[in-house]
């Protein structure tokens, strides 16, 4: 059962990564290099609640109800994927939620974490392909831009969650949380 604070904290966390979200939306075309392939490098960072959230609380369920609270502030925020973004919640909710299912929700190293990004990169690649004409290049370019997603997400959305919790962790802010404990 979750704790009241760990609710409002959750929250919290979700809606200022939906924000972060809704500034790369903005921010990401500028970058964003024309081979589509290349596209999937920057993919990593819409992910951040799916690893920071779970790496905090350690709860079945919080990778998956983070993304779609900050899939629902991005989008609230005029966020550039309408409802795309809040699918695009869900898939890389549940890519995220199978890695820590994978083991229990009992560890949470670098390598899980970066397993969790790459899934939820798979999440989305599926989206990619059905939802913005992924199905339209060759199967090389699939493959690729599939591939540096989820390199994309176990960076960006694995190891940076990672490293942004410990840092929390470090401050004091976050010892009545799970990370704490462990």
């Amino acid at each position: 059962m979750w704790k009241l604070r760990e609710v409002v904290t959750m929250v919290i966390l979700s809606v200022v990564c939906g924000g972060i979200y809704r500034i790369w939306d903005v921010i990401s075309p500028l970058i964003t290099i024309a081979w589509v392939p290349g596209q999937g490098a920057i993919n990593g960072l819409w992910w951040l609640a799916a690893g920071l959230v779970p790496y905090i609380f350690r709860r079945p369920g919080a990778a998956l109800i983070a993304e779609i609270v900050a899939a629902i502030v991005e989008l609230m925020l005029g966020g550039n994927w309408g409802l795309g973004g809040l699918l695009s919640g869900v898939l890389q909710g549940i890519g995220a939620e199978i890695a820590f299912m994978l083991f229990g929700w009992r560890k949470y190293h670098w390598s899980i974490m970066m397993l969790s990004g790459a899934l939820a990169g798979v999440g989305f690649s599926i989206q990619w392909y059905f939802q913005y004409n992924g199905h339209t290049y060759t199967s090389s370019i699939i493959a690729l831009y599939t591939i540096i997603t989820m390199i994309s997400g176990a960076v960006f959305g694995g190891l940076l969650p990672k490293w942004i919790g410990d840092a929390l962790k470090r401050t004091g802010v976050l010892r009545n949380f799970a990370i704490a404990k462990r």
